[in-house]
């Protein structure tokens, strides 16, 4: 019995002995391999939701992005998207020496607001757009990464490198990738926020009912690389485009936004001048119209008004009130100038409108307010020279036509002795204001409402 358990204490500090000296032990049951990829979503740094609230994550995508995933919202797809961004920017090649062109299309446009700046003859506009194009160098399988979206931050795969033709060389336009995303097919969407400007000759002829047709270029920085092709939902949403968009005193009517078709065209005689081609680019065109809410009270009523005050003045035949009206009218013109001349902008090219029917209106009370006094002088003289008969039929004839009446109880209130040409005198008032009012009707038809 002793030796039995001598046998079985010498087998057990045996077996002791075997695994402290690191020897196998024996196969135990199978366990589930833990995966290699483990998940680590979290911030390297502790200011990372500091610098992602200052928008660090899109101005520094690339290591923000890798070393701030949970401030950035970069752990879409959890590690195996970080996984497979690896293997597709270990295989992709951005060779940029391809003769290729690529088809990109414009998906939508919105845009937020405009900045008009009439002095310097300035328009900028502010907006989102969002392009796509087909890439089969970053398309997986999808039931192999379970992964279906997939968002980039690294910049070695193909971009469009948009850029603004027609903004001036002090202020260009401005540009900015902001999201980059490619579904498992290879369909590459990026949304880009710009900032256009364009120099702007505006048109003032029917200020300050204008309206104004502003167009932005633009093309890809490799002349000829890129072909751009606008959506059809584009052209059928153009009213949602622009239904969030604000400008200061002014309303959107509608955006139009064209893509030229990709044609190498020369303009000249390719033998002496073989560099004057078209490049493909898109234009982006907004319509504007003023808002011009001041133009009824402080623009048409005082010239309707101070019209109406001179045409009426024929209805005192050549009396005191009619001279003073027409001066009160005179007077009212000249500080309806002043309010016009704060609404007016500050340099035209062109005279509006409006402006010319002013200065027509004021012309034409001068011209009568003239006249009435070198009339009223002429009614006033003793003179006993009789006229030739033709004069006086002619003046009859005209009575006759003439739609106001002859004579005035004003003027011979007046104790001012009349003279001989008196009845010519008014005649030829009448005849006067005849022809003004028809100037007037004319002026006031071609120059305020058509």
């Amino acid at each position: 019995m002793l030796w039995l358990w001598n046998t079985l204490f010498l087998v057990v500090s045996v077996l002791a002995k075997s695994v402290a000296e690191g020897e196998t032990p024996p196969p135990q049951p199978p366990q589930e391999v833990a995966s290699p990829v483990q998940s680590n979503c979290v911030d390297s740094d502790p200011k990372c939701g500091l610098w992602a609230s200052q928008g660090e994550c899109q101005t520094n995508s690339i290591w923000m992005m890798s070393n701030c995933r949970r401030s950035c919202q970069s752990c879409q797809g959890g590690d195996r998207a970080w996984q497979l961004r690896t293997q597709l920017a270990k295989n992709y090649d951005n060779a940029s020496n391809s003769n290729a062109t690529r088809t990109v299309r414009i998906e939508s446009v919105r845009i937020s607001h405009m900045e008009i700046d009439e002095t310097r003859e300035l328009a900028r506009l502010f907006g989102r757009l969002v392009l796509s194009w087909n890439d089969s160098k970053v398309s997986w399988d999808r039931e192999h990464w379970g992964v279906s979206w997939l968002n980039f931050y690294w910049v070695q795969i193909w971009t469009p490198q948009l850029m603004q033709i027609n903004s001036p060389s002090a202020t260009p336009g401005q540009i900015n990738g902001k999201v980059l995303a490619a579904n498992y097919t290879g369909q590459v969407y990026m949304w880009t926020d710009f900032q256009f400007v364009v120099p702007y000759h505006f048109e003032y002829e029917d200020f300050p009912k204008d309206r104004q047709r502003i167009c932005y270029q633009f093309d890809d920085k490799r002349y000829f690389a890129v072909r751009f092709v606008v959506a059809d939902d584009v052209r059928n949403k153009r009213h949602e485009s622009i239904s969030e968009a604000h400008v200061s005193g002014w309303n959107i009517l509608e955006m139009d936004i064209r893509d030229s078709k990709y044609v190498v065209q020369l303009l000249g005689d390719w033998r002496q001048n073989p560099f004057d081609i078209q490049s493909t680019n898109c234009e982006l065109c907004i319509r504007l119209q003023r808002n011009a809410v001041y133009w009824l009270a402080e623009l048409l009523a005082p010239a309707l008004v101070t019209s109406a005050l001179t045409l009426c003045a024929v209805l005192f035949q050549l009396a005191l009130p009619q001279a003073l009206l027409l001066s009160f009218s005179l007077l009212s013109q000249l500080l309806s100038m002043q309010l016009m001349n704060t609404r007016m902008p500050s340099y035209t090219g062109t005279a509006p409108a409006i402006l010319k029917f002013a200065a027509f209106n004021l012309l034409s009370t001068g011209a009568l307010f003239i006249c009435t006094l070198l009339l009223r002088r002429f009614s006033h003289t003793n003179s006993n020279i009789p006229l030739p008969r033709s004069v006086y039929a002619l003046a009859s004839l005209l009575d006759r036509l003439m739609p106001w009446p002859k004579g005035a109880k004003e003027l011979s209130e007046e104790n001012v002795p009349q003279g001989n040409y008196t009845e010519i005198a008014m005649t030829l008032n009448n005849l006067l204001f005849c022809i003004f009012t028809f100037i007037y009707g004319w002026t006031i038809i071609f120059t305020l409402i058509i």
